[in-house]
């Protein structure tokens, strides 16, 4: 499995946001917010580091920071994934690009029997893509392109830590070690810890 942030946008945008609702920026113009007031900006972040994670809409400017991220992973990871509904994927599709080569282990995120590979290849090879696509493996490697909020991504980080399949884990240090601005995730309880909080 491999994950790579490969783009951020909206933080200054978010910040500024943040300002509104303290009636910290409102009597500034939006173009030229913060770049020439270093205590401003300061001020924000420091709010935005207290509010991310408290939930109930005080957090809601994470929904405005936006990350475009790489991900190479099994199958049976994006059915997982796939229950994050704010979350925009696009992806290699196995209807385009199963029958272009034969596979190999390198396709796969564990070690499959050399025999389901061949017979994989037997069916890419004859032009059988329904047999092929219908005998290919959980571990199949699928890359997407992903794009999600922080606000998605906490959700994740809180509900995944110490999953079991290891992929999350994987997944989870990658976006936070990543993260243009992975203090936000600071705050970020273990799911059973944030409802012992409610």
């Amino acid at each position: 499995m491999r994950v790579t942030i490969i783009h951020e946008a909206g933080y200054e945008a978010a910040l500024f946001g943040i300002g509104l609702s303290f009636g910290l920026t409102s009597d500034i113009n939006a173009h030229d917010f913060i770049w020439d007031n270093a205590a401003l900006w300061d001020r924000m972040e420091k709010r935005a580091k207290a509010l991310a994670g408290m939930g109930q809409g005080h957090d809601k400017f994470l929904r405005q920071l936006m990350m475009w991220v790489d991900v190479d992973a099994p199958l049976y990871w994006w059915k997982q994934f796939d229950q994050y509904g704010h979350t925009v994927t696009q992806s290699e599709s196995t209807m385009h690009t199963l029958m272009k080569r034969e596979l190999t282990q390198d396709d796969f995120e564990n070690e499959i029997d050399p025999r389901l590979i061949s017979l994989i290849n037997s069916f890419i090879n004859a032009g059988a893509f329904q047999m092929a696509n219908g005998h290919l493996p959980h571990s199949f490697l699928q890359r997407r392109i992903v794009s999600m909020n922080y606000a998605t991504a906490f959700t994740i980080i809180q509900q995944r830590t110490g999953h079991k399949l290891p992929e999350w884990k994987l997944f989870i240090d990658e976006i936070k070690r990543q993260a243009q601005h992975g203090f936000l995730f600071a705050n970020i309880k273990k799911k059973q810890e944030a409802d012992d909080r409610v």
